[in-house]
């Protein structure tokens, strides 16, 4: 008879303790919870701004753009420096004089090749080359004069990518700014929302105890209606503008930032904006008025460029060859030292078509760059107007909501005391909550104007940062 255990139990031992650990560790460890995760840190002005510079689209474009003008620069450098190039050839020929003149670069002529008969039919010849050759301009006003309006363009394309990247900050202050704000009105509306329904559960309640009527019921069911149709729409604007933070700071496809609750109060903005702000910054200092005022200078250095086509270009040579049979650089080689004069003096009027361009195109830049400057001081005055317009709106603004909230207490206290209807007390509500955004709202415009004048200023944004949460 053959007896079947199917289970025994003995005390593990070591071996088996470990076994078991191993095997049911894993599965103990996949009931257990998960440690909780650290909240992400929310995303501040410095990291927006940090992003914008090393990520966002306008500034790399820009950057890349003031390369390719450093690489105009560079290209001038042909018509100064030398230049060496190496010469490699070979060739069989039955040319008469190709065949002696091969003979004599070999240093193979002797007194039979003098023989007429073979002078004119030579026997097929072989001969392969190899030059070095070294040229160097000695004077070429040209290249010199094109250099220096190559320099000056670079120049400009430099302080416009420095532009670009001004603008690119100030667009997503605005962006961070606003999507704080979008943020901000949901929570405001959510929790004004809350007390609107509660307000209508207990307008039900009395319209059942015969309190109230039930068109007071209906309006009340009204207003919150419209408070959901303002969360809603909120709530878009706020999916929005994340997206244009994310936009600005050039990984559209991260949208899970976590951003702050609220905006710096207005206590903080004020003192931000000291006694006399803004400190320092003009006109000059702009990167766009610097880039007109270095193009017009490049386009009057392009003119003196074009002039100088009538003065002659003078370079020197040096070569030396080496002509052997079939081996590139073998026997005795020969040199040649040379220098030479070049002068153009007239090109079928291509030359005056070239000046008569020149010219106009400084007298563009030169408007361009009055115009920039003109520009940038109506900049400046409207900035300036618009910030304190922007302060003086959060003055009222802050004010208003006092008013507000005061309205809604006493509306409160008279609800309370059967003396006001359910509507009245979500009007007064309703407008609590008007005042709060627009008190959000006056800070989110006072912040932007701030930006926007430090920019026009030619000013960073560091300021700002002291306000990062």
């Amino acid at each position: 008879m053959i007896k079947h255990t199917l289970f025994r139990w003995t005390r593990p031992g070591p071996t088996r303790a470990l076994r078991a650990v191993l095997l049911l560790g894993p599965l103990a460890a996949l009931g257990a919870p998960l440690p909780a995760q650290a909240p992400r840190p929310a995303l501040r002005l410095a990291d927006v701004l940090r992003a914008v510079d090393s990520d966002g689209f306008a500034p790399r474009a820009a950057r890349a753009q003031a390369h390719a003008a450093q690489a105009d620069r560079t290209a001038t450098l042909q018509g100064i420096l030398p230049g060496v190039r190496v010469e490699v050839g070979s060739a069989r020929t039955t040319d008469p004089i190709g065949v002696f003149g091969a003979k004599l670069r070999q240093r193979v002529v002797t007194q039979a090749d003098f023989d007429p008969a073979r002078l004119n039919r030579p026997d097929a010849l072989s001969l392969t080359t190899g030059a070095l050759i070294v040229e160097q301009p000695i004077f070429a006003p040209q290249a010199m004069l094109g250099r220096r309006a190559a320099g000056l363009a670079a120049d400009a394309a430099d302080a416009i990518a420095d532009h670009t990247v001004a603008r690119s900050r100030l667009d997503a202050t605005r962006a961070y700014f606003g999507a704080i704000v979008a943020t901000a009105s949901v929570a405001a509306l959510d929790s004004a929302l809350g007390a609107g329904r509660a307000h209508v559960a207990q307008a039900g309640t009395l319209e059942r105890n015969g309190v109230v009527v039930r068109s007071d019921v209906l309006l009340a069911q009204v207003r919150v209606g419209e408070l959901e149709a303002q969360r809603a729409r909120a709530a878009g604007d706020a999916m929005v503008a994340r997206l244009g933070v994310a936009v600005q700071m050039g990984a559209p496809a991260d949208t899970t930032a976590v951003l702050p609750t609220a905006l710096p109060s207005a206590e903080a903005i004020r003192a931000l904006v000291a006694d006399g702000w803004p400190h320092g910054g003009a006109v000059e200092e702009r990167a766009d008025v610097q880039a007109a005022r270095l193009g017009a200078r490049a386009a009057r250095a392009d003119v003196q460029r074009v002039n100088s086509a009538w003065l002659p270009t003078v370079g020197a040579m040096l070569r030396n060859d080496y002509a052997t049979v079939n081996q590139p650089f073998g026997g005795s080689p020969y040199w040649t030292v040379g220098i030479m004069a070049s002068w153009q003096l007239f090109r079928g009027g291509g030359d005056l078509a070239d000046r008569q361009r020149a010219a106009a195109n400084a007298r563009v830049a030169a408007s361009q760059a009055d115009g920039a400057r003109a520009m940038a001081e109506l900049e400046i005055t409207q900035t300036r107007v618009a910030r304190q317009v922007a302060l003086e709106r959060m003055r009222i603004a802050d004010r208003s909501l006092e008013q507000a909230r005061e309205a809604l207490r006493l509306v409160q206290r008279r609800y309370d005391g059967g003396l006001a209807a359910i509507t009245e007390l979500l009007d007064a509500s309703a407008a609590r909550t008007a005042a709060d955004l627009a008190s959000v709202a006056a800070r989110h415009d006072a912040l932007v104007a701030i930006a926007a004048e430090r920019i026009a200023l030619g000013l960073d944004l560091t300021p700002l940062l002291a306000l990062d949460q």
